[in-house]
């Protein structure tokens, strides 16, 4: 293939062409890095604007498959949509409907996190467990996304949330039982972000869609405190999960975990908020098998809404729960719809 012939797809009719998109790929268009490429903003003469990520290298080819394998066959209301992509000798390109909000990320920590009301934040938990719900349980095979992290998750025209980044993305089959020398040099290492990877990853066996659950709990985790996982302000140089643990294993009060911004609301959403961070606890539960699954986790979120405040629900949940091994009141209520095996009492190797 010579250097400036493109190879193209596109998954709908695209009224643009290789050229408009190439010569907006300059910095001033720049929105976003991710691990396998840089992301521009790019209006096409018919005044459609679409995310284009180049990739960091033409030799970039197990990433760039990976997104093409895994975005051109699924569909969901909370997966960043592929429409194409381009390739030649120097070039890979991916091109995606454009999301104007930014990222969880940006939201949280940057120039717009003033509006991250509670109301915005578990809609996006809420919309981000559906989307990992279903590439575990919906896709067949079932796909392990690789690399859950709030800078991966972009924010649409309402702030609806949207998983993205499919550059770590494999089947799990693949992912246990892949064996073979050529198609693994097509895939790309198993990894993730520092902050937001399992424990098992330090070993590198047994990593499946169980620790794309443990990176979700980070990001709950991230979201109610208003905390990046490795905040440099934390004491001690502690990890974010490391730190609300300790917090609550010293009985102190929960509420001083959660982000400022999030404070002082009705006795109602601080109720929720303690909830859903007695659910990333869960999640992030030091083994695998302790962790729930995908869909038994937007089970128990979805359950919170419905729940009328208990006085007492939080203080054992939260404060006696985390060293005693009980369970709240109402931890009947958000399992209902399913979890049979998870309790919401923290132990001491929860975390």
């Amino acid at each position: 293939m010579a250097v400036d012939t493109w190879e193209m797809t596109f998954y709908q009719k695209m009224e643009f062409s290789i050229d408009d998109i190439v010569h907006n790929l300059t910095s001033s268009n720049v929105v976003g890095t991710g691990s396998s490429g840089v992301v521009y903003r790019v209006t096409v003469p018919n005044g459609e604007t679409l995310a284009v990520k180049k990739m960091w290298s033409s030799q970039e080819s197990g990433a760039f498959s990976s997104e093409i394998q895994t975005l051109g066959s699924i569909r969901h209301k909370n997966i960043v949509r592929l429409l194409g992509w381009g390739s030649n000798q120097t070039l890979k390109l991916l091109f995606y409907d454009y999301l104007p909000n930014g990222s969880l990320s940006s939201l949280l920590h940057g120039a717009g996190k003033g509006r991250a009301e509670w109301e915005t934040r578990y809609e996006v938990i809420l919309g981000i467990a559906h989307a990992l719900a279903y590439l575990h349980h919906d896709c067949v095979p079932p796909i392990m996304h690789g690399d859950v992290k709030a800078m991966n998750v972009l924010l649409g025209s309402r702030m609806e949330p949207y998983l993205a980044d499919f550059g770590l993305a494999r089947s799990i089959n693949s992912a246990a039982n892949d064996t073979d020398a050529s198609k693994q040099s097509q895939r790309p290492q198993l990894a993730g972000s520092y902050g937001y990877m399992a424990p098992e990853h330090a070993s590198m066996q047994n990593v499946n869609e169980m620790s794309d659950v443990y990176s979700f709990g980070v990001i709950i985790l991230e979201v109610l405190t208003g905390r990046h996982p490795l905040d440099p302000t934390l004491p001690g140089g502690a990890h974010l999960v490391q730190w609300v643990s300790e917090h609550l294993r010293s009985k102190n009060n929960p509420v001083d975990v959660l982000d400022l911004r999030l404070r002082g609301r009705a006795d109602s959403q601080i109720h929720e908020m303690l909830q859903t961070l007695a659910v990333s606890f869960l999640c992030v539960s030091r083994r695998a098998n302790d962790r729930p699954m995908m869909k038994d986790v937007v089970a128990m979120l979805k359950e919170i809404r419905h729940l009328d405040p208990v006085r007492s629900d939080t203080d054992v949940l939260l404060k006696g729960g985390l060293s005693g091994h009980q369970k709240s009141p109402s931890t009947k209520n958000m399992v209902s719809q399913g979890c049979s095996s998870c309790s919401f009492a923290f132990s001491d190797d929860s975390v």
